[in-house]
């Protein structure tokens, strides 16, 4: 059995004959002819990438924001929750006596300072307190709020 040799080497026959592989066929691709990319190729490639990098950057910028303005809520409904649990503690005939501030331990929310709490009392009726627990910080930006209604039962305040 005799080993064929390669097409470019067989002398073309027949259809193929008149075909030359340099001038029309494989080795004459355009790409062949030129090297490398020309300079519009490679400026509009490095507009895109620095679309791409400078959209990303200001992606992560936000999520960082985003998340520090996460935690410090989280932060201030912490603090409002142990505020709120305190003043449920109260008698009721005592919850006009109570003074206007915050009880609890502030040093949670140190991270946010500058911070101002407050507390509200509402007497909507002569049985019927609201108390309004308010933090903002951020220069008043932001701020989070609790409500309690507290009703004379002529029970005992907890559950």
């Amino acid at each position: 059995m005799a080993v064929r040799a390669p097409p470019t080497w067989r002398k073309p026959v027949g259809e193929g004959a008149k075909r030359s592989f340099t001038r029309h066929g494989v080795y004459n691709h355009p790409m062949r002819r030129r090297r490398g990319f020309s300079l519009i190729e490679v400026l509009v490639s490095l507009g895109i990438l620095a679309i791409v990098i400078t959209t990303t950057i200001a992606m992560f910028a936000e999520r960082s924001r985003r998340l520090r303005q996460a935690h410090e809520v989280t932060l201030a409904f912490q603090v409002l929750a142990n505020e709120a649990e305190l003043w449920r503690r109260v008698d009721f005939k005592d919850i006009d006596a109570q003074p206007l501030a915050f009880r609890s331990d502030l040093t949670i929310i140190n991270p946010m300072a500058p911070y101002s709490a407050s507390v509200k009392i509402d007497t909507p009726r002569s049985d019927v307190r609201n108390i309004t627990l308010t933090i903002r910080w951020d220069t008043a930006q932001h701020a989070v709020s609790l409500a309690l209604a507290r009703a004379d039962t002529g029970g005992s305040n907890l559950w």
